[in-house]
């Protein structure tokens, strides 16, 4: 039969062997852990990547119809300018005429 210094000395044993076991466990899973979280952040900074790159190109789409649409409004008003000259144009003809004659 066991005495009681051998099996305090076992039980010492496996503590320490509990205790290894144990470090490792604990190594093993933050190993893991920081892959995950890793892993997770390369993930979402490829996420906000494309989140960026999309709202870029929205921008950019954006930015084309509203210059479109300045060029549309500036060309409709220089036509009309160019309409109210080309009518203007016989009245200024006569004046011009009119002040050479006197």
């Amino acid at each position: 039969m066991p005495s009681i210094i051998e099996k305090v000395s076992e039980a010492e044993a496996q503590a320490v062997s509990l205790r290894k076991e144990a470090g490792r466990q604990v190594r093993e899973m933050d190993a893991a852990a920081r892959q995950a979280a890793l892993s997770r952040l390369e993930a979402a900074q490829e996420a906000g990547r494309a989140l960026v790159a999309q709202a870029a190109a929205k921008a950019e789409e954006e930015g084309k119809h509203i210059a479109q649409e300045i060029c549309e409004k500036e060309a409709a008003q220089s036509d009309a300018r160019c309409q109210a000259a080309r009518q203007a144009l016989p009245q200024a003809v006569a004046y011009i005429l009119e002040r050479v004659k006197a």
